[in-house]
């Protein structure tokens, strides 16, 4: 505890309030916090206060120490990593296609969603041309876009509420893989991982809500060579059985370690899905 040399009258007795540190341990989001608080106390009366500054500050540091505990960028983290890049807040919600009064949130000690920080880390953290992200920004409606569209040619939906995306994550990877090989970049800056399902949507349990209410508009609309390949990959693999059994007999899911992200520059080694010259 640090006391503080300035002092004001207490407003419940006649002692005097001044400022102090102490540490606060508090259950936050079902984990287990540790802070610095900042308030005013009553030497007398043990009356513990806070100015709406004060609370605030509070809230930041209560929020930054969560997300330092769950793997999460902290308030400070997006503020230097924007103005790194030289970015204002509403240029950084422009880019991240959401309001920029969530980046505003975010700054400010509301802990933003996992999906939402996998955003944030593929624009803020990833460079551009990271061989995790296939040369393109990761974008959720993108996503949808392109589920989308292997729905219309599989003539089924691929992702559902609550979906564990057995299937619909293996048609992405090889939209996005194929895309890389053969076009040069992925369709969604999505990163995957190798799991033991096979190639899997890197944090796809946070994600499959956001999908599923993302706007399709909102994304850069599919190229005709994009199209094309989304068809072609639907007609080498009709059947989700089809697509999950080829994606376990990749080697470049195979030799990765479990829970390691599949890098896209493997994608020339794809086996089981033909390149566009092999099926035009």
């Amino acid at each position: 505890m640090k006391n503080q040399d300035m002092a004001t009258p207490c407003p419940n007795c006649q002692g005097f309030v001044r400022q102090i540190e102490i540490e606060e341990h508090v259950l936050f989001k079902g984990v287990e916090v540790a802070y610095t608080a900042t308030l005013q106390q009553c030497a007398e009366c043990g009356l513990e206060l806070a100015d709406i500054e004060e609370a605030a500050v509070m809230q930041e540091r209560l929020a930054d120490a969560y997300r330092k505990i769950v793997g999460l960028l902290g308030s400070e983290d997006i503020r230097r990593l924007r103005q790194e890049k030289g970015l204002s807040q509403q240029a950084l919600a422009d880019a991240l296609e959401v309001g920029v009064a969530s980046i505003k949130r975010w700054e400010t000690g509301v802990v933003q969603s996992k999906s939402m920080d996998t955003l944030l880390r593929s624009f803020l953290l990833d460079n551009q041309c990271s061989e995790h992200t296939g040369n393109r920004e990761f974008s959720i409606p993108r996503i949808r876009l392109v589920l989308e569209a292997f729905a219309d040619h599989l003539k089924r939906p691929l992702l559902k509420k609550d979906d564990r995306m057995l299937y619909a994550a293996k048609y992405l990877w090889y939209a996005d893989m194929a895309a890389f090989r053969d076009l040069g970049r992925g369709m969604t800056g999505a990163t995957y991982a190798a799991l033991p399902m096979g190639p899997q949507l890197n944090n796809y349990r946070d994600l499959v809500d956001e999908i599923l209410k993302a706007d399709m508009t909102s994304a850069s609309p599919l190229s005709k060579a994009e199209t094309a390949l989304i068809a072609a990959v639907a007609r080498t693999f009709p059947t989700n059985k089809g697509v999950y059994d080829a994606s376990h007999r990749e080697a470049i899911w195979l030799r990765c370690a479990t829970g390691a992200l599949i890098p896209y520059s493997h994608a020339v080694d794809l086996t089981e899905m033909p390149t566009c010259k092999d099926l035009s």
